[in-house]
């Protein structure tokens, strides 16, 4: 097979899953309609069928939080976590500029391969 014909087959594989995934999303509408949703905005409802759960996303302002940080409360510092991540545009710049500190840092990071990505160009 070529790859302007797997490309045209990626195509409409990727045109069936997001017209598939309209679908789900419309039904899934159509249900959820049916029930009350929680005063909360949390909750779940079991049914014979399936079970609905509402859920609230929550986000953090970090900046502000990690400016305010030291002002609040143990109790209210407590309900915060810490996830250190990976800036990658300085950490390859660092192994470049400082290879000694780019090697204390590199310790704590574990590197993996990630799944390709393959992108359609229209």
């Amino acid at each position: 097979m070529t790859i302007s014909e797997l490309a045209a087959q990626l195509r409409m594989a990727k045109q069936a899953e997001n017209e598939a995934k309209a679908e789900r999303l419309r039904i899934e509408g159509l249900i959820t309609e049916q029930f009350a949703k929680p005063e909360s905005n949390e909750g779940t409802h079991n049914d014979e069928e399936f079970t609905i759960t509402w859920k609230l996303n929550r986000t953090v302002n970090t900046d502000q939080l990690a400016t305010d940080y030291d002002d609040l409360p143990t109790n209210a510092q407590k309900a915060f976590r810490w996830k250190a991540e990976v800036n990658l545009a300085y950490l390859r710049s660092l192994a470049e500029i400082d290879p000694a500190a780019y090697n204390k840092a590199a310790v704590f990071i574990t590197s993996k391969p990630a799944k390709p990505s393959i992108e359609l160009k229209d």
